[in-house]
């Protein structure tokens, strides 16, 4: 087991990073740290996700929410099971939360289960994600790891649609002329 999540941490640190979108929470609460640590790149840690969780208090809102953003850390952590884990568990809450669907893709893209991470990916875009690019770029990750350069520079081109400033579509377009 332990040689497992070596190799997973190993996996995550060469496999090129896909992009993530972690859900906004708002106050001084353990939601809104769990989201400060999702967004953090370095932190890996659940504990204020945990926490929140355990609070009967926590809103239904913030649940699905903590729930995406302690599957961030866990995607990070190299924990993909309980990342997936925590993304069904945010959907089953809200089946429309475009994030869930982006960063449950992300999973399945680390473990390298490409169909199911594309569909996902897709499933981001049909439920008008905040953020487009964000998916396109990983689809544009998968077609690079399926060897289709040529759609994964279509990918890449519609993320840049979305968001001209994105500079990792740009870098990506670059290895793509």
């Amino acid at each position: 087991m332990r040689y497992l999540a070596g190799m997973t941490a190993f996996m995550l640190m060469i496999v090129p990073a896909s992009a993530q979108m972690s859900v906004t929470t708002i106050g001084a609460t353990d939601a809104a740290a769990c989201y400060n640590n999702a967004n953090d790149d370095y932190s890996s840690d659940t504990e204020p996700c945990d926490t929140a969780l355990e609070n009967p208090g926590t809103t239904r809102l913030d649940r699905k929410k903590t729930l995406v953003n302690r599957g961030i850390i866990h995607n990070r952590n190299g924990d993909l099971g309980a990342a997936l884990e925590d993304f069904n568990a945010a959907l089953e809450i809200d089946g429309s939360l475009g994030e869930a669907y982006l960063n449950r893709g992300n999973s399945f893209f680390l473990a390298s289960r490409y169909d199911e991470a594309l569909a996902d990916y897709e499933r981001a875009l049909e439920a008008n994600i905040s953020k487009p690019w964000a998916a396109w770029y990983n689809i544009g990750l998968i077609h690079d790891a399926r060897n289709d350069a040529d759609k994964a520079r279509e990918a890449y081109k519609k993320a840049l649609e979305e968001n001209p400033g994105f500079t990792l579509a740009q870098q990506k377009l670059e290895n793509h002329p």
